[in-house]
């Protein structure tokens, strides 16, 4: 901590990090105070862009900095281990975007070593954080859209085949842990599970249908959840143009759609309140340009892990929360090469969660 603020440092220069050294700006009694990335000369261009006081091209040297109190892991998926866990065991709390880690074994040893150490682990899945998703998630809660039915998300996003091919990671099992389930739609289903799970089970299919990547860029499952209730997840970055996802929650008292990504409701008809029927202006088509996506929910976020570091409570999104949409994503893929429903409760019982 410096001056009264807690100070960040900043893994991985990419685009997710430079959506976190942007949002930093934002929080409140926080700072950016480093970054690191392995070329020199590109960490100080960042560095000085952001305004961040300190580069490091080795990050040992980060770790080492007594001034940095939270680490930001935002390198590719299968990365997230080896950076986490070193800060952790250095005694800096961690923040890990998403998804945890490609496996969940991978990521339930980033839980473990953050426990051991007591350090703080949050992970970033800013759509909980909007504006629809609380008005949504407050009706389940409190009972106003009766016994849930019926539970979807639908992601049918576009990536151009450029955006595989510019990055060596994208669309590898090894790296990236598969394609656009666990990168792009890990967001949609950690806000369908915390919306109405837990899961029970899925049954699923995956495929390339359009890029020419190892991964799938199109992915299927039935879900089934414990409150009983069914539902489709329903992913893709195949899909031209671009659609807006739609998380759609219908009740016996009631149903509503919302869209996480830019937060806004689609429909609502619960209980007595005032029915909406699309906002002004709905279109159906969205951007493809992932950099420019809505970025301020990630601020209420990172706002979020400094009060928690600063108030020595857990932030609102856990490492054990993470490993929630993980499982999800985990049983998807060994349904889609075994052919066989999987058990999602099963796997986060081995992970110590009782849902």
């Amino acid at each position: 901590m410096k001056d009264g603020k807690i100070c960040f440092g900043l893994v991985g220069l990419g685009m997710g990090g430079e959506t976190h050294a942007r949002e930093l700006a934002n929080v409140s009694g926080a700072t950016l105070a480093a970054v690191y990335g392995r070329n020199e000369d590109k960490a100080k261009a960042f560095a000085e862009r952001f305004g961040a006081p300190k580069a490091y091209s080795r990050f040992e040297d980060l770790l080492a900095d007594p001034e940095i109190d939270v680490v930001n892991v935002v390198t590719p998926n299968g990365l997230h281990r080896d950076f986490a866990v070193k800060a952790a065991n250095a005694r800096k709390h961690v923040v890990v975007e998403k998804p945890l880690e490609i496996t969940l074994e991978k990521g339930l040893e980033i839980v473990e070593v953050c426990e051991k150490n007591e350090v703080l682990l949050g992970v970033i899945f800013q759509m909980r954080f909007g504006e629809a998703a609380k008005r949504l998630k407050s009706a389940i809660d409190e009972g106003r859209m009766g016994r849930l039915l019926v539970a979807d998300a639908f992601d049918k996003e576009y990536r151009p085949p450029e955006y595989y091919a510019r990055d060596y990671w994208r669309g590898t099992r090894e790296i990236e842990g598969g394609g656009c389930l666990i990168t792009q739609s890990i967001h949609i289903i950690d806000l369908l599970q915390w919306l109405a799970g837990p899961v029970e089970s899925v049954y699923a299919r995956k495929k390339a249908v359009l890029h020419d990547i190892e991964t799938e860029d199109y992915a299927a499952a039935v879900i089934n959840f414990k409150s009983g209730a069914q539902g489709l997840i329903e992913s893709s970055t195949a899909a031209k143009p671009a659609f807006k996802g739609r998380v759609e929650i219908h009740g016996t008292e009631g149903s509503a759609i919302i869209n996480g990504e830019w937060d806004e409701i689609f429909f609502w008809d619960v209980g007595d309140d005032k029915r909406i029927d699309a906002p002004d202006g709905f279109k159906f088509a969205d951007i493809d340009n992932p950099r420019l996506m809505p970025e301020n929910r990630h601020g209420l976020e990172l706002q979020d892990i400094a009060d928690a570091v600063r108030d020595n409570r857990p932030p609102l999104v856990t490492g054990k929360e993470a490993l929630k949409s993980l499982a999800i994503v985990e049983a998807i893929y060994t349904s889609a090469e075994t052919g066989q429903e999987v058990s999602v409760s099963k796997l986060l019982e081995k992970c110590g969660i009782i849902s």
